[in-house]
C-alpha cells in the first residue's frame, strides 16, 4: 500500500457520512450474512466477537479500528458482551477529474481496502465516536456538518498512523466478492452494473477481472450457478417447472427453460427424466435422496435444441411423470433387441480352437489397402503436446466458432459444436450446415457430460477457451487443441484440417480463397488507399479494432489503409470519449455486441453518436459511418465468414 497515493485520494473525493451507529451483542449473539452497504469504519469499545469476512476468520477486540469496503459480508459472533461503533460513509471522486486521479483510484481505491489497528490514542476515538452518535441523532443540517468535520479528525489520526506506522492491507478480491454474493443472491436480479456498484467498482474493471480470473463473465456465472441449483430441484424435489424457476430467480419459467436447454443442451422435462431414472437406480432406498453409487452419464436428447412442447399441458406441469403406454413400448423394444442380438450372435460369432480366434487371411485387392491406409495412425503436435489419431475421425466434436466453420470447409460435419456467440444457436451463415448438431455448451463453458455422451472419437479445442479442462477432455477421446485465437484463422484452420485427415482438401480451399484475395486486391487499385476504422460499441466498453483482428488481418492481405490509430500490430485499444479522434478515418464501419432483447449497447452507440467530438469527425461530416454485422466482422472468425466479408468489402469498394 502507497500512503502517499492513498492521502491523493482522501483530498480529492468528496466524503458523506451515511450512518452512526451503536451497536451490541449478548455473548452467543450472532450477526450473520450482514452485507455492508457502504465504506465502514468499525470501532469496539468492549468485549470480543469471532469474525467471519466473506467466509475468512478474524477476531474483535476491544479498541481496534476495522475498515472494511463495501459489499463485503460480515458475520460476528461475540464471545462476551459486545459494544462497538459503526461508522458507514460514502467517497466519491468528483467528476470529471484527471485522467491520473480516475487511473488511481481504480487501482488504489483506499475505500474498498480492509484493515485494522489499535489507534494511537484509543480514548480520544472513543470520545469522538461517542460525540458523533449523539449529535447524528439531531435532525438539524448543521449538527449533521459537524458530524463530519469530527469523522475529518478520525481520519487524520487514522491516517497519520498509517503513515507512521504501515498496516497490513488485503485487497478485496473482487472476484470471490462477486462469486460470494451471487450465491447468496441467485434467487433475486443481479445485473453486472448492480454487481459492481455492490462491489463499488466498474463494471469495466469487475468483467475484466472476473474474465481473467475465471475465463467467463459474471453473468454467465450466474446462469450457470442457477442451472446447477435448478438440477438439483428437478431430481430431488417433485416442484412444478415455474416454482424452480422462480426459486433460482427467472419469473418467467418459459425463458427458463430456455436458459436451461443453452446451458444443458437438454430441455428441464427430458434432464428430470433422464437423469431422474438413472439417480433412482442407483440409489437402494426409495425415501432416500442421496445414491450411495455415483450415477453415470447423463443421457442428452441428441438434438439440444428440441422444444418438446407436445409434452406440455395446462397448468403447471409436473416435471416427472411415467406411463404406463411408454413403459410397455420399452419393454417391447428391449425384448426385440435382446431377440436379434442372439440370432446375429449365433452366426456371426467365429469358432475358436483353444481360446484363440482365427485370424483373416490378408487380402491383396486395392480396396484392402485403401482401408489400411485409411486406418493408419496419425500423431499430431499441438498447443498441448502430441495425441494420436488413428485413421479418420467420423464423430468429431469442435469447441469454437471458427473451428466449426474449418470442418464445414473441408466437407466434415461434427456431432457436436458449442453455440455461435450470435444466433439461436447457430449463425445465420451456417444454420443450414448444422442441423441436428448437438449444442455442447459456449465456448467459455462446454458441457463435458453432454460430450461425453456423444462418444466423440476426436475433440478439438483451444488452449486460450479450455486448457483448464483440457485433461478431462482427453479422458472423453483424443483432443488436439489449437494454441491461440488470432485474427489469422488460417493457422488453426491448417491444424483442423489436418487433424480430421482432410489436408488436401484445406489446402485447395485455402488456395481458393487464397486467389480471391489476389483477384480482389489486384482491382482495387487506388481505391486501396481509402482509411477503414473499425469500431465495436457495447454495453461497457467501446473499442477501435486494429491489424491482428479477423477484419484487420484480411484488410491488411487487401493492402487497405487504415488510420493511424489503427495501423498498429496490435489487437484493440479501449477508447473514452476524449480519443474518440481515433475513430477517424475515410470510413468507419461498427458493429454492436448486444444481447437478444437488451438496449443497453444500442444506448452507448447514441450516446457516443451524439457526442460533439464524434459529430467533428470528418467521417462523420462524410457521412460515412456504416453498421456491419458483427457475426461476420468479428466473432465467427473462420473460413466462412472471412469469404463473406470479402463479398462485403467487394460490395462497397464497387469492385468488378
Amino acid at each position: 500500500m502507497r500512503i502517499s497515493d492513498h492521502i491523493v485520494l482522501w483530498n480529492h473525493v468528496l466524503i458523506r457520512v451515511m450512518d452512526v451507529r451503536r451497536m451490541m451483542l449478548e455473548p452467543g449473539e450472532v450477526m450473520r450474512g450482514y452485507r455492508v452497504p457502504t465504506s465502514a469504519f468499525l470501532y469496539v469499545t468492549s468485549g470480543s466477537a469471532k469474525l467471519h469476512i466473506d467466509g475468512i476468520e478474524s477476531r474483535m477486540q476491544r479498541f481496534h479500528v476495522l475498515h472494511v469496503g463495501k459489499g463485503l459480508s460480515l458475520d460476528i459472533a461475540a464471545v462476551e458482551q459486545l459494544e462497538y461503533f459503526m461508522v458507514l460513509y460514502k467517497a466519491t471522486l468528483p467528476l470529471p477529474s484527471r485522467y491520473e486521479l480516475v487511473n488511481l483510484m481504480e487501482r488504489e481505491n483506499p475505500f474498498q481496502l480492509r484493515y485494522s489497528l489499535s489507534p494511537k490514542y484509543p480514548i480520544s476515538w472513543l470520545q469522538k465516536l461517542e460525540h458523533m452518535y449523539q449529535i447524528w441523532q439531531a435532525p438539524s443540517p448543521l449538527d449533521k456538518f459537524k458530524v463530519k468535520t469530527l469523522f475529518y479528525q478520525l481520519l487524520y489520526e487514522l491516517v497519520e498512523q498509517l503513515h507512521e506506522q504501515g498496516v497490513d492491507v488485503i485487497r478485496p478480491d473482487l472476484v470471490s466478492q462477486a462469486i460470494y454474493y451471487m450465491e447468496e443472491h441467485y434467487q433475486e436480479t443481479v445485473t453486472l452494473e448492480a454487481l459492481a456498484e455492490t462491489l463499488e467498482c466498474t463494471s469495466r474493471q469487475l468483467l475484466r477481472l472476473f474474465k481473467n480470473q475465471m475465463n467467463t463473465s459474471p453473468i454467465v456465472y450466474l446462469i450457470g450457478l442457477r442451472v446447477n441449483k435448478a438440477k438439483a430441484l428437478l431430481v430431488n424435489t417433485d416442484r412444478t417447472l415455474k416454482e424452480i424457476s422462480e426459486s433460482v430467480g427467472y419469473a418467467d419459467s418459459y425463458y427458463f427453460s430456455r436458459i436451461f436447454k443453452k446451458q444443458e443442451g437438454i430441455s428441464p422435462q427430458r434432464f428430470k427424466e433422464s437423469y431422474g431414472g438413472e439417480w433412482r437406480r442407483n440409489n437402494p432406498f426409495p425415501l432416500s435422496k442421496y445414491p450411495i453409487v455415483e450415477g453415470g452419464l447423463r443421457r442428452y436428447s441428441s438434438n439440444g435444441y428440441e422444444n418438446h412442447y407436445h409434452y406440455r399441458e395446462e397448468g403447471d406441469s409436473q416435471m416427472y411423470k411415467k406411463s404406463k403406454a411408454w413403459m410397455t413400448a420399452m419393454v417391447v423394444i428391449c425384448f426385440t433387441l435382446l431377440l436379434s442380438a442372439c440370432s446375429t450372435g449365433s452366426t456371426a460369432t467365429p469358432t475358436t480352437t483353444s481360446g484363440v480366434t482365427p485370424v483373416p487371411a490378408a487380402s491383396s485387392s486395392p480396396s484392402a489397402a485403401a482401408n489400411k491406409e485409411a486406418d493408419a495412425s496419425r500423431v499430431i503436435k499441438h498447443a498441448m503436446g502430441e495425441t494420436t489419431i488413428k485413421g479418420t475421425p467420423s464423430r468429431v466434436v469442435i469447441l469454437t466458432n471458427e473451428g466449426t466453420e474449418a470442418l464445414l470447409a473441408v466437407g466434415v460435419k461434427p456431432v457436436g459444436a458449442v453455440m455461435s456467440w450470435l444466433g439461436e444457436p447457430w449463425y445465420d451463415h451456417i444454420k443450414n450446415d448444422m442441423q441436428n448438431v448437438t449444442v455442447v455448451g459456449d465456448e467459455l463453458q462446454p458441457n463435458l457430460e453432454l460430450i461425453a455422451s456423444l462418444k466423440p472419437d476426436l475433440i478439438i479445442g483451444n488452449k486460450v477457451r479450455q486448457e483448464k479442462i483440457y485433461d478431462q477432455l482427453k479422458q472423453i477421446a483424443p483432443t488436439v487443441f489449437a494454441a491461440d485465437l488470432v485474427g489469422d484463422w488460417k493457422i488453426n484452420f491448417k491444424l483442423y484440417s489436418e487433424t480430421v485427415n482432410k489436408k488436401d482438401e484445406g489446402e485447395k480451399v485455402m488456395a481458393a480463397f487464397d486467389k480471391r484475395v489476389a483477384e480482389v486486391k489486384a482491382k482495387l487499385g487506388s481505391k486501396a488507399a481509402t482509411k477503414v476504422s473499425l469500431v465495436r460499441f457495447s454495453a461497457t466498453q467501446v473499442r477501435i479494432y486494429q491489424k491482428q483482428t479477423f477484419a484487420g488481418v484480411l484488410l491488411g492481405q487487401l493492402g487497405i489503409a487504415r488510420p493511424e490509430s489503427q495501423e498498429k500490430d496490435s489487437f484493440i485499444e479501449v477508447l473514452n470519449k476524449e480519443n474518440i479522434a481515433k475513430m477517424d478515418g475515410d470510413v468507419l464501419f461498427y458493429f454492436v455486441s448486444e444481447a437478444k432483447g437488451k438496449t443497453d449497447a444500442a444506448s452507448v452507440v447514441k450516446e457516443w453518436m451524439n457526442d460533439p467530438l464524434f459529430k467533428n469527425l470528418n467521417v462523420t461530416k462524410a457521412n460515412k459511418v456504416i453498421q456491419v454485422d458483427e457475426g461476420i466482422w468479428n466473432s465467427a472468425g473462420g473460413y466462412k465468414a472471412a469469404n463473406l466479408l470479402l463479398d462485403e468489402l467487394i460490395k462497397y469498394f464497387d469492385v468488378k
